[in-house]
């Protein structure tokens, strides 16, 4: 072989092992760092401990939930002044429903956009708020009163799922409007409508005078803060409250517009 051709084929082999990759003293080709796998496991098993940790949480909220005697409600029924909602002019059904829970008859105890803002609150601002339907309140006013935490909300919403799959809507409103606080020591709608305007809301009741459409409105109103909210002596905030109510009542159609008129002229607005 010549000279030149020994120092061809040299140059050649050269070249060739420059291209191949080169192995540093963990056989691991140079430009190709090992993949980082160990972080995205451990993401992986804290993600898979947490759902853990929710489902059990969740599944003894509902364990303790189920244990609720819902069957204990049927003693509101009891009380003297106890009064059926479908006994009560509609206009009374729907000064509660319209401040409360407007979408009352189209869910099954959990409203979501309610609750969801609720929850939020909760978990945000470390306070429970406002946002629970009609049937979380009977629940809450029956079972857990004043309590004010996160895991009696959720408590709360499996209850009141057990209370629709056991009672019709009326007999749930009857249980609301017959067991919340409307301050002087009155718990019942048809106790208060008697203390504080001389009136009832029973429709066969021929001894006293049929409640108003405004006097519904006031005490709707004053369920939201019964202590501080008086009638004698109505602030403004409690005005405007009674306003917004008698609007949501008209846009429902629990009452006319000439029915809606009259009492805001009563109002004196």
């Amino acid at each position: 072989m010549k000279r030149s051709d020994r120092f061809a084929q040299s140059n050649e082999t050269y070249q060739q092992d420059m291209r191949e990759p080169h192995y540093n003293t963990y056989y691991q080709p140079v430009g190709k760092p090992p993949k980082k796998k160990k972080s995205k496991r451990i993401f992986l098993r804290i993600l898979i401990i947490l759902t853990i940790i929710i489902v059990l949480f969740l599944g003894l909220m509902y364990f303790m939930s189920s244990r609720a005697n819902v069957d204990d409600l049927k003693s509101i029924e009891n009380k003297n002044d106890y009064v059926a909602a479908d006994q009560m002019p509609e206009y009374v059904r729907g000064a509660f429903i319209s401040l409360e829970d407007e979408r009352f008859y189209k869910h099954h105890g959990f409203d979501f956009k309610g609750t969801s803002r609720a929850l939020f609150s909760t978990l945000s601002d470390h306070d429970v708020q406002g946002g629970s339907t009609i049937t979380q309140q009977v629940v809450k006013n029956y079972y857990y009163d004043n309590e004010r935490s996160f895991t009696r909300k959720l408590k709360e919403l499996f209850v009141a799922h057990k209370v629709e799959k056991q009672y019709d809507k009326n007999q749930i409103l009857s249980f609301y409007l017959n067991n919340i606080y409307f301050g002087d020591n009155q718990y019942t709608v048809e106790g208060a409508a008697n203390h504080y305007f001389g009136a009832t809301t029973n429709k066969n009741n021929q001894n006293l005078k049929q409640i108003s459409v405004l006097q519904s409105a006031i005490l709707a109103s004053k369920v939201n803060a019964p202590s501080v909210y008086n009638i004698e002596d109505m602030s403004d905030n409690f005005i405007n409250r009674v306003k917004t109510n008698l609007e949501k009542m008209k846009q429902l159609h629990y009452i006319s517009d000439e029915q809606y008129e009259e009492a805001m002229a009563q109002l004196g607005n």
